[in-house]
C-alpha cells in the first residue's frame, strides 16, 4: 500500500510539465561577465565572429559540417582572444569557483507540497537545465520551437529564447567546451565525424557526468569538514605554487554550497511562518531545524543525512550536466544513522520508508537537455543517477541490511523512472532478499538491475584496482562498475560503432577466419584510436576551460593532489569507451565462417554485392538469418563473442586518456544502437541497412529463438570488462510472477560468469495501447539500456523496438 504522502508526490511529479531552466546559465554568465570584461576594441571582430559561429553551430546541430577553413579561423581567433585578454587556466578556475558560489547564492528556492527532502536543481518541478558553458548552445536553433518539437517538447518562455540568443550565445560562443574542444585535436576530420554520428559519439562535450562523489564524507564530516581539509592542504603550499588556484576555487565553491544550506534554513523558516496548515507548518519548521546542522556539519540522523546528500547533489548539478552523477552504496553508509534513530526512538520503519521515498522522488525531477538530433542516441530523458544496494562487506559477509529492504519498499511505492536502483548479488545472497528483488521487478520498469559481485570484483582487479577497493564497488549511472567516491571514471565518454569497423574489415578478401579477425582488430584499433583522440581533445578543453572545483572537492585524491578532477586529481582516473553492436558483429562473423569458409555457398564478391544491394535477395537474406545466432547458446557464436569482446577490450585498454589514466572498455549503448543503426549499411548477419543495432551485450532483435536461458549462456562468453555491460532480457509478466523463476535465472547466469542482468517485463498489447493513447499511460516505465524511462518520452523508433521485443516469443 502506497503511503498517502508518497502517492501525492508521485502524482504531482507525473502531472508536472517539462520546462527549460536557464537559471544557472543566466546567473553564471552574469557573474563571469561582470568579472571578466572583454576589451572594447575587439567588439566589431567578436560581433562578426559570433554571427559566423551561430550559423556554424546551427549547421552542426542539423548534421551539416562547416568548411574546415572556417574551423581553422575560429580556432585562431580563440587563441588571439586569450592572448589579448591574458586569460589562463588558473584565472578561469578561480572565476568558475566564484561563479558557482554566485549561482548557489542566488538560485531560487522552492519547497514543494508534502516533501520532506527539499532542494530544487531547477526553476521548475521538472527542469531541463541549459549549460551553455558545455554543449548547451547546440540547442540555439531549436529555441523558438523547443516547446513544439515532435520529440520531447520542453516548455520555454519567449524571454528565455531571447536570453539564449542575445546574452548567452554571445558570451559563451568562444568560452564553452563545445567551442574550444577542436583546438586540442590534431584530427582535421573530427568535426565532420562528430556531426556525422556514424562511427562514434563523444559525449563529454555536454558536460562532466558519470561519477560517484564522496557523499559519505559529506554526511560524515559535513561540508565544513571538507572545507577544513582544503584549507589545511592549501596552507602547506609554498608561495608561487600553481596549485593555489585549485584550492582557492574549491574553498570558494564549498563555501557556496554551505551558504546554500543556510539560505534553505532561512527560506523554510519564512515558509513556516506563512503556512496556514498547522501540520505542514510543523514539518517546515522541522525541516528548517535539519538545516541548522547540515550540510555544514556532520549528519546525526537519517533525515539529516538524506538532506545533506541531496543539497550537495543539487549544488553539483548547478556546476555540471545532468547525467550519471550517482550516490554509491547508500544502504551501507546510511544504516548506522538509521539504527541509531531506531534505538533512540526517533523514527519508525514506515517513517524511514517515507523519507527514502521523498529522496527518490527528488532524483526524478531532473532532465538532461538534448538537442533534437542527439535524442535518437540518448532517448528517454534519463539523468541516470544510480543507487547501489546489497552485495558484500569488506570481510566478504552479506551486506544486506534494513535500509536495503526499505529502499526496495520505497521504490515499489513510487515506481518513477529514476534514480536507477542497482543490486549487487553474491553466491551466498539471502534467497528471501533475491525473491523480493524479483517481486519488485515483476511490477515492471526494469528495476532493480542485478550485478554479479564475484565476477565484477575480479573484472576490476584485472583492471589494476586493489581487491580491497574492488570489494566496495558501486554502479555509476546506468551499469558502469567501479570504485566509488575516489574515482573520476568519465564512464560514458565514448561510444563506437563496431559493425562500422567490421564493414571496413570486409572490404578485402581474406583467406581464412584468422585473417578476418586480424583485419577486424586493425579496423577496431583505428576506430578507437580516432575516437579516443577526439575525446582527449574534449577532456583537455575541460581541464583548460571548464574545471569543476566543487566536484573535485568531493572526489577522493583531489584535495591531496591539489588538482581538479579534469586535470587528473582523482585517485583513480579512467575514461569509458563503449562498443556498440557486439551481437551484430558476432552474427556476421558466424555468417562469414559458415557461408564462405565452412559451407562455401558464398564468395567474397557475392557477399559484398549482396550487402551493397541491401540484401535485396530475400532468399539469401533469410538463409543468412537462419544461421545460428548469438543468443542461442551456439558454440561457434560463443567463440566469436569471446574473440570480438577480447579484441575490443585489449585495444581499448592500450589507450591513455588526457589525464594520464586508462581507457576502460564496456558494452552498453544508451540508445546509440538506434542512431548508429540508422547510419550503418547491411551486414552479413542478414540485418538490413538502417535497422537498429543490438543493445549492450543483448542478442540482436529476434535472435533469442531458443529462450532466455540460451541467451544468458551466450552472454556468459563475453570477456569481462572494466566499464560495465548491459544485458536486457525480456520476460512475460506471467513468467516473472512465478516465485523462484527470476532468482534461478540470476543465480544460473552469474554462476556461468555473467556480470549484469536487467529484466524488462513487457506486455505487447499494453505497449500498443500506450502508443495509441499516451494520455492514459503517463506513468508507464520501461527499461531501455541500463536505465528506465517513461514510454511516452521515447522516440517512435525506440517504441517500435520495445514493442518488437515484447511481441517476440521464445
Amino acid at each position: 500500500m502506497t503511503d498517502p504522502r508518497l502517492a501525492k508526490i508521485r502524482a504531482d511529479l507525473l502531472a508536472a510539465p517539462y520546462h527549460l531552466c536557464t537559471s544557472k546559465a543566466e546567473l553564471l554568465t552574469e557573474h563571469l561577465a561582470a568579472h571578466s570584461p572583454r576589451r572594447k576594441r575587439l567588439g566589431p571582430l567578436r560581433h562578426l565572429h559570433v554571427r559566423a559561429w551561430k550559423k556554424s553551430v546551427t549547421k552542426q546541430s542539423h548534421g551539416v559540417p562547416g568548411p574546415r577553413w572556417a574551423a581553422t579561423v575560429h580556432d585562431g581567433l580563440l587563441g588571439l582572444y586569450e592572448r589579448i585578454e591574458h586569460e589562463t587556466p588558473a584565472s578561469r578556475l578561480r572565476l568558475l569557483g566564484e561563479g558557482l558560489a554566485h549561482v548557489l547564492g542566488h538560485t531560487a528556492l522552492v519547497a514543494y507540497p508534502g516533501e520532506l527532502i527539499v532542494g530544487n536543481a531547477g526553476s521548475h518541478r521538472i527542469s531541463a537545465p541549459l549549460h551553455p558553458d558545455y554543449g548547451g548552445l547546440l540547442l540555439l536553433d531549436e529555441m523558438e520551437s523547443l516547446d513544439r518539437r515532435e520529440q520531447n517538447p520542453i516548455g520555454r518562455s519567449q524571454a528565455q529564447v531571447e536570453l539564449v540568443r542575445d546574452k548567452l550565445a554571445p558570451f559563451w560562443f568562444d568560452r564553452s567546451v563545445l567551442s574550444q574542444a577542436a583546438r586540442y585535436s590534431s584530427n582535421p576530420a573530427l568535426a565532420e565525424q562528430l556531426v556525422d554520428g556514424s562511427e562514434f559519439i563523444l559525449t563529454q562535450v555536454a558536460g562532466i557526468s558519470h561519477v560517484t562523489p564522496d557523499y559519505p564524507a559529506v554526511i560524515r564530516e559535513g561540508l565544513r569538514g571538507v572545507h577544513q581539509r582544503l584549507v589545511a592542504a592549501h596552507a602547506e603550499l609554498a608561495e608561487g605554487d600553481p596549485r593555489h588556484a585549485f584550492y582557492e576555487a574549491a574553498e570558494t565553491a564549498v563555501s557556496g554550497a554551505i551558504h546554500l544550506g543556510t539560505r534553505w534554513r532561512d527560506h523554510l523558516e519564512q515558509e513556516a511562518e506563512r503556512e496556514t496548515d498547522p501540520v505542514r507548518r510543523a514539518e517546515l519548521s522541522q525541516l528548517a531545524d535539519v538545516f541548522l546542522v547540515v550540510p555544514e556539519q556532520p549528519a546525526q540522523t537519517l533525515h539529516q543525512a538524506l538532506q545533506s546528500i541531496w543539497i550537495a547533489h543539487v549544488a553539483l548539478h548547478q556546476e555540471s550536466f545532468q547525467h550519471g552523477i550517482s550516490f554509491g552504496r547508500m544502504d551501507q553508509y546510511l544504516q548506522p544513522l538509521y539504527a541509531a534513530d531506531l534505538a533512540a526512538g526517533r523514527i519508525t520503519r514506515d517513517q524511514a520508508v517515507v523519507l527514502l521515498g521523498c529522496f527518490l522522488a527528488k532524483a526524478a525531477e531532473l532532465l538532461p537537455l538534448f538537442f533534437d538530433r542527439a535524442t535518437e542516441y540518448f532517448s528517454g530523458l534519463s539523468s541516470a543517477s544510480g543507487i547501489t544496494l546489497a552485495g558484500r562487506d569488506a570481510d566478504g559477509g552479506d551486506a544486506v541490511n534494513e535500509i536495503t529492504w526499505l529502499f526496495l519498499e520505497a521504490y515499489d511505492q513510487l515506481r518513477l523512472r529514476q534514480p536507477n536502483l542497482h543490486v549487487r548479488v553474491h553466491e551466498c545472497c539471502d534467497p528471501a532478499f533475491l525473491q523480493r528483488c524479483a517481486d519488485v521487478i515483476a511490477g515492471g520498469g526494469g528495476m532493480p538491475a542485478l550485478f554479479n559481485d564475484e565476477g565484477i570484483v575480479e573484472a576490476l582487479v584485472s583492471e589494476g584496482i586493489p581487491r580491497s577497493e574492488a570489494m566496495d564497488f558501486a554502479i555509476v549511472g546506468c551499469a558502469e562498475w567501479g570504485v566509488p567516491y575516489r574515482s573520476f571514471p568519465c564512464a560514458g565518454a565514448v561510444f563506437v560503432n563496431l559493425p562500422h569497423a567490421l564493414l571496413n574489415a570486409l572490404q578485402a578478401d581474406h583467406e581464412d577466419m584468422d585473417a578476418v579477425l586480424a583485419a577486424l582488430r586493425r579496423s577496431i584499433r583505428e576506430l578507437v584510436a580516432v575516437a579516443s583522440e577526439g575525446n582527449n581533445a574534449i577532456e583537455r578543453a575541460h581541464a583548460e576551460h571548464r574545471p569543476t572545483p566543487l566536484l573535485s572537492a568531493l572526489v577522493g585524491g583531489c584535495i591531496g593532489a591539489g588538482k581538479d578532477v579534469t586535470s587528473g586529481g582523482a585517485t583513480h582516473d579512467t575514461s569509458g569507451l563503449q562498443g556498440v553492436g557486439l551481437a551484430d558483429v558476432v552474427d556476421s562473423l558466424v555468417a562469414v565462417h559458415r557461408a564462405i569458409f565452412s559451407e562455401g555457398w558464398l564468395d567474397w564478391t557475392e557477399l559484398r554485392a549482396a550487402l551493397d544491394s541491401d540484401l535485396a535477395d530475400d532468399e539469401l537474406r533469410h538463409r543468412l538469418r537462419d544461421l545460428p545466432r548469438y543468443g542461442e547458446d551456439d558454440a561457434l557464436a560463443s567463440h566469436y563473442a569471446q574473440e570480438v569482446s577480447t579484441i575490443f577490450s585489449s585495444e581499448v585498454r592500450a589507450l591513455r586518456n588526457e589525464r594520464g589514466g586508462r581507457y576502460s572498455p564496456g558494452f552498453w549503448t544508451m540508445t546509440t544502437h538506434q542512431g548508429f543503426g540508422r547510419r550503418t549499411g547491411a551486414l552479413p548477419s542478414g540485418r538490413r541497412s538502417g535497422e537498429p543495432l543490438s543493445n549492450g551485450v543483448s542478442p540482436a532483435l529476434g535472435a533469442e529463438r531458443r529462450g532466455p536461458t540460451a541467451a544468458l549462456c551466450s552472454v556468459s562468453a563475453v570477456a569481462p570488462v572494466g566499464n560495465g555491460y548491459v544485458l536486457n532480457t525480456k520476460l512475460s509478466p506471467d513468467l516473472v510472477a512465478k516465485e523462484g523463476i527470476v532468482p534461478a535465472l540470476i543465480r544460473g547466469f552469474f554462476a556461468q560468469g555473467g556480470l549484469q542482468l536487467q529484466v524488462n517485463v513487457l506486455d505487447a498489447q499494453q505497449l500498443l495501447d500506450a502508443r495509441a493513447n499516451p494520455e492514459l499511460y503517463r506513468d508507464l516505465v520501461v527499461r531501455i539500456s541500463g536505465y528506465s524511462a517513461y514510454f511516452n518520452d521515447l522516440t517512435e523508433a525506440l517504441k517500435d523496438e520495445l514493442i518488437a521485443r515484447a511481441q517476440h516469443t521464445c
